[in-house]
């Protein structure tokens, strides 16, 4: 799969999901695939959140929520690689996630995680280093299958979001 079909498949994918999984606490504003860093996005949504200036990133994909409760505007944040994930992209999203304050990082690849990385996940002081971008939110890892064109249900990294991602 080449990378804009795969960028349009795993984009419908997360608003699909999101709409699914956080209908009773957020409504999905849009979904978008970026054209340009965040703080350049004509968008009012993001506008609205403090300190978007600053945002000189362009994650692969983007979801605009809105707390229904607070009506708080926050994102959920997704990259996406047709290779195997190597630190620098583990490295790149939890740092977007970081400066956005994201709600969600999603992590995805045609091709699993590389064999170094994996040796590193074992160990969970380092998972949760690497993984953890705010306190109680993580980075969730996963495998696309093309065969299936949905997650691979074996290759969800932190184990406690499979149940997450695949309710």
């Amino acid at each position: 799969m080449d990378k804009n079909t795969f960028t349009q498949t795993v984009r419908n994918w997360l608003e699909k999901f999101l709409k699914k999984h956080l209908a009773d606490s957020h409504e999905v504003l849009e979904v978008l695939i970026p054209e340009s860093s965040l703080s350049k996005l004509n968008n009012e949504h993001i506008k609205s959140i403090a300190d978007y200036s600053s945002w000189d990133f362009k994650p692969d994909v983007i979801a605009i929520l809105q707390q229904k409760d607070t009506e708080k505007i926050t994102l959920a944040i997704l990259n996406r690689s047709n290779s195997a994930l190597s630190l620098k992209e583990i490295g790149e999203i939890n740092l977007y996630a970081k400066l956005c304050g994201a709600e969600f990082a999603f992590l995805t690849s045609l091709n699993g995680i590389s064999s170094e990385v994996s040796l590193l996940l074992i160990e969970d002081e380092i998972r949760e280093r690497l993984l953890e971008y705010s306190p109680n939110k993580n980075i969730i890892i996963f495998s696309w299958s093309e065969a299936d064109n949905n997650v691979d249900s074996k290759s969800i990294v932190p184990l406690d979001a499979k149940k997450f991602l695949l309710s």
